[in-house]
């Protein structure tokens, strides 16, 4: 085999130009795939984080009454007593926090501006640990106390009704049992979401001041539990009903991406572009190395015709051919690896800031990840789809007729 890999090389080396154009499209496949997986993944990881801390945690512990009740409905259901629940869960040394969540609506108003917000109650400290609201401060300072009568606002409420950090605003909502309570809060901060739907209505306040406006101390929606490390998030919400089951308090247990419908959609759609992406690839490199084999057996007709001529099975040639194009695909794909990780740490340092997705108001970062599979996926690929365009001519090659292929000018 080792004669007839030789012999494969040479004949590349041989019609150099020809190898070099194959190749090339070889190499620059190999790089649209791994770059583009590496930003897929990159992708994926930023949105999973954002995702996580947007919710301040991994896990969220409900009433069983929530069990199969849909988002909307579950945010009616209160949960009793959760700093019970918290001394609880602060027993699993996988946990690193868990915080209460208290979810009401209503309008703030100031002046003679109002504008429908979406609140949530949460508890400073822990909300400035977990979540992403403490990175998009824009002015003002994160809530100070548990028990201050204080409001954050994203950027697009502040706009609508015209506040900044310092002013006093009016929230208003209704309560549980259906009454309608106040409170004037003053505005600490105004934060820079990153997402235009939610920086267009969201407001955060002090538990304990959301639960004096909501007549609701001690309960929460839901208690948010965030995880020392992602990888522990299946296991945990597995093992966490079953453990406060058996101490007396059932519960219902969702992580982050059983609520994530944003996450799930951009995901699909990012796979089935890579998928697309990689096929049309596939097909333009089929579509190339086919011709260039071809062309190459129609110029060496005579010299097939000798080397069948002289006693060569013809499942040799055959095996020549095939070699040939193993061979491409293998050395383009080495030269497209060490070009991929050139480009990757080039792009990586270069700092490009990238523009908002849609439906966010802040770009990231460009950074492209390493994912060895992609790299070893792209070998093999590369080499089986080479080995596949070499098929048929190699297969006419060594079904020539010698005494014709002499005879070919």
């Amino acid at each position: 085999m080792s004669r007839w890999a030789v012999l494969a090389a040479r004949n590349l080396l041989r019609h150099g130009r020809r190898t070099f154009l194959t190749g090339s499209i070889v190499v620059v496949g190999f790089v649209a795939v791994t770059m583009t997986a590496g930003f897929v993944s990159q992708t994926f990881s930023s949105l999973k984080r954002a995702t996580i801390r947007s919710v301040g945690g991994h896990l969220r512990i409900l009433d069983p009454r929530a069990a199969g009740k849909t988002d909307d409905e579950a945010a009616t259901i209160l949960l009793d007593d959760w700093p019970a629940l918290a001394g609880l869960l602060s027993r699993d040394t996988r946990i690193v926090q868990a915080m209460p969540k208290l979810s009401f609506f209503g309008l703030v108003v100031k002046g003679d501006k109002s504008a429908a917000y979406l609140g949530t109650g949460t508890i400073p400290a822990l909300e400035k640990q977990a979540s992403l609201a403490a990175d998009t401060v824009v002015s003002g300072a994160f809530l100070s106390r548990n028990d201050a009568d204080e409001v954050m606002l994203g950027t697009g409420l502040s706009r609508a009704i015209g506040a900044k950090a310092g002013d006093l605003v009016t929230v208003m909502t209704t309560t549980p049992d259906g009454g309608i309570n106040a409170v004037d809060a003053t505005v600490a901060a105004v934060l820079g979401y990153p997402i235009k739907e939610l920086d267009d209505r969201i407001l955060f306040m002090p538990y304990g001041a959301a639960a004096r406006l909501l007549k609701a101390e001690g309960k929460a929606n839901s208690v948010v539990v965030l995880l020392k490390d992602d990888r522990d998030t299946a296991r945990e919400a597995e093992e966490l009903p079953r453990a406060l089951a058996a101490a007396g308090r059932p519960v219902v247990v969702k992580t982050w991406l059983d609520t994530a419908a944003f996450y799930k959609q951009v995901r699909l759609l990012y796979i089935s572009i890579f998928f697309f992406m990689g096929l049309v690839l596939a097909v333009v490199v089929v579509l190339a190395t086919a011709n260039t084999m071809t062309m190459s057996v129609f110029e060496r007709t005579r010299e097939i015709g000798t080397l069948l001529a002289i006693g060569m099975e013809r499942s040799s040639v055959r095996a020549l051919f095939l070699l040939e194009g193993i061979l491409l695909g293998v050395i383009g794909s080495g030269i497209g690896a060490v070009l991929s990780l050139l480009l990757r740490a080039a792009l990586n340092a270069s700092g490009i800031m990238l523009p908002p997705p849609p439906g966010a108001t802040h770009g990231n970062v460009l950074h492209v990840d390493f994912i060895p599979l992609a790299y070893g996926a792209g070998f093999g690929v590369m080499s089986v789809t080479l080995l596949v365009a070499a098929w048929w001519p190699a297969r006419r090659a060594a079904r020539l007729n010698p005494v014709e292929a002499l005879g070919h000018v």
